[in-house]
């Protein structure tokens, strides 16, 4: 979507004039142009994003660090198992109780021949055998979630940068209305001192002098308003790119230039998301399908396995063995899952054509801005240009008295307005100009 720009204010002289002096006392500007790369650069190193990409790259390093570990390097484990099976017991014709019930003719209870007292406790080393495979498929989709990690923030901060190439150029909006404005200014005080001397001679009105004054005025509350809206369109510029500076600095003109056409079998920037979300698909796939691999693992445990605590100390040992996990049937589900990827891979590619298919008619619609914003700027031209002649007659007739200053004002309106008109013409052309550069990636 272009973003155009319009006014219901009255406008200023367009007419191609060298911009005067924006460090003047008059408009309190200090010296010194700060361009766009300068915001550009400013926003890149105090967005969250520059932050969130460094952490993001830290993140990924150490996830594929703990994932190499989980499937190839050893584990040693702490467990134990403690159960208190309590008895009444009846033997000898005397009644007593037992905490920890092992053995007993007669007793009261749980049947000790199904569950009784034990210890068990121990330390276990777990080495897998099997684990290459996994680890390897694990390392590839963290290098996938890595990219797309990446490609995310990549398209924040390309939109970032349209942000504030937009922003930028409102301001320089602005800056163009307010140097109209003084413009306009040394015109009305030409015309003011020409009508000063003819009434010098009664050949001027005392009230077309206090009709120009007026029209000054009017200027001076419009340069006043534009560079107040220049200073708040400046903070918020401000503020989009991180800084906290509040003063008002000049910026530099700028011209934005179409970037050159893709090539049509290199892939956009936007479809690159689309591209890693099918790797993910298709690894997560094939992660799942590890689970009809085999996984074998040796093992070697020490420790206390006792039902007699009397003697626990007793029984410490150790064991070793290997454990092997190995699905052979599970009713099709993998079949079941390999379709889910099919539909899931089917969605991405359509949601990928779209993408394509906006991108490409948002350049083309774009480019179709400029041509109409050249067009109507060359309309505003020719049309200016006749003012400008009517206005120079206009000129020559009150000096030899011919013609009333009301006339000339209304005819100078006009021509301030079609002059601002012509100011947000071009305004509109560079926002769709950047427009295309956005969508061009």
């Amino acid at each position: 979507m272009l973003l155009l720009l319009t006014l219901s204010m009255q406008t200023v002289w367009s007419r191609p004039v060298a911009r005067p002096d924006l460090a003047t006392p008059t408009r309190q500007l200090p010296a010194g142009d700060v361009t766009l790369t300068h915001y550009i650069e400013a926003a890149r190193r105090y967005s969250p994003l520059a932050k969130d990409r460094l952490n993001q790259i830290a993140i990924d390093e150490a996830e594929t660090e703990r994932l190499k570990v989980q499937y190839t390097r050893s584990r040693i484990e702490l467990n134990g198992d403690l159960l208190f099976v309590p008895i009444i017991t009846t033997d000898g014709g005397h009644t007593g109780f037992q905490p920890y019930g092992t053995s007993a003719g007669k007793y009261v209870g749980y049947d000790l021949g199904e569950s009784s007292s034990y210890l068990h406790a121990g330390v276990q080393w777990t080495q897998p055998l099997l684990g290459k495979p996994a680890w390897q498929l694990a390392r590839e989709q963290s290098a996938i979630n890595q990219a797309r990690a990446h490609n995310d923030i990549r398209l924040e901060e390309h939109q970032l940068v349209r942000a504030v190439t937009e922003q930028y150029l409102l301001c320089l909006l602005d800056l163009a209305q307010a140097d109209f404005a003084d413009s306009t200014a040394l015109l009305l005080e030409r015309q003011t001192a020409t009508l000063k001397r003819l009434q010098q001679h009664g050949l001027a009105r005392v009230s077309d002098l206090h009709l120009l004054e007026a029209e000054r005025q009017a200027n001076d509350q419009q340069r006043t308003a534009a560079l107040q809206t220049y200073h708040t369109h400046l903070m918020e510029l401000n503020l989009l790119c991180g800084l906290s500076d509040t003063s008002t600095v000049r910026l530099a003109d700028l011209t934005i230039t179409p970037t050159a056409p893709r090539l049509s079998e290199t892939p956009s920037a936007f479809g690159e998301r689309y591209r890693l979300d099918s790797l993910q698909a298709q690894a997560t796939l094939r992660s799942y399908s590890l689970a009809y691999k085999p996984q074998l693992n040796v093992f070697v445990n020490s420790g206390f396995q006792t039902g007699a605590w009397q003697s626990w100390q007793r029984h410490f040992g150790w064991s070793a063995g290997l454990t092997l996990t190995w699905t052979l049937y599970d009713g099709h589900q993998m079949r079941y899952r390999r379709q889910q990827t099919e539909r899931q891979l089917s969605t991405i590619s359509t949601y990928g054509r779209q993408e394509e298919l906006q991108r490409q008619t948002r350049l083309n619609e774009c480019l179709a801005e400029v041509r109409r914003f050249d067009e109507r700027r060359a309309a505003a031209d020719k049309q200016i240009a006749a003012y400008d002649a009517t206005l120079a007659n206009y000129e020559k007739e009150i000096a030899a008295g011919l013609t009333s200053t009301l006339d000339y004002l209304t005819v100078l309106r006009t021509r301030i307005q079609a002059g601002r008109d012509r100011l947000l013409l071009l305004t509109n052309k560079q926002l769709a100009l950047a427009a295309y550069n956005y969508w061009n990636w």
